[in-house]
């Protein structure tokens, strides 16, 4: 799975859309994707209440990702589901366990991670069948790379980096500290050329 998993990972949610008022939000998903980005995944948290709303994105996000990049829900197992995702992220270190996951969302391929802030989160997730571990915060938190290090040698599945990662110059360290892939947002949304920031970020990337 480490091979298949992409390197560059885009993290979306309701109040990342808007962040110029110049252009529609969702075509910065597209020239992000565009410029190298190869999973968009799509926090359902601020979704809340608004389930109507969140199907809408999750099928325009499908759209755009459809044969470029990856698309994973996190959490909403239906909404993976009813969107036909690629996969789903759990956030919860104490949610479904990944391999009960794909009994019961059948129409979601096996790509199903797990988002974790703890060793013993990360060793759960292995057991339960996780195909991945996401970590964070990875900066802006003094331990977030001991974490990322400490996680990277107690499991054997690929570890995401996310949080705080803030430019292309910090892939370099957070590829050494055992991340497999990056996920980011910010960075790339809010950039004056997202084609442009994602490219800076695959080209930081080793191949």
């Amino acid at each position: 799975m480490s091979s298949d998993l992409p390197k560059l990972m885009l993290v979306v949610d309701r109040l990342l859309y808007r962040t110029r008022d110049d252009e529609p939000p969702l075509s910065l998903v597209e020239e992000a994707i565009a410029g190298g980005v190869s999973l968009v995944q799509m926090r359902v948290a601020a979704w809340r209440g608004d389930e109507l709303g969140a199907y809408a994105v999750a099928l325009r996000l499908r759209e755009i990702t459809r044969g470029k990049a990856k698309l994973l829900v996190t959490d909403d197992l239906h909404l993976a589901e009813k969107s036909k995702a690629d996969g789903l992220l759990l956030t919860a270190e104490h949610s479904y366990r990944p391999e009960s996951v794909r009994q019961f969302v059948r129409a979601v391929p096996s790509l199903v991670g797990c988002f974790v802030t703890s060793v013993r989160g990360a060793a759960r997730a292995e057991r339960g069948g996780a195909d991945f571990v996401q970590v964070g915060p990875v900066y802006g938190n003094a331990d977030g790379l001991v974490l990322l290090r400490k996680v990277r040698d107690a499991i054997h599945l690929p570890v995401v980096a996310f949080g705080g990662i803030t430019s292309p110059d910090q892939v370099a360290q957070t590829i050494a500290a055992g991340a497999s892939s990056i996920a980011v947002s910010l960075p790339i949304l809010s950039a004056a050329d997202p084609r442009k920031a994602a490219e800076q970020f695959v080209r930081a990337l080793p191949i």
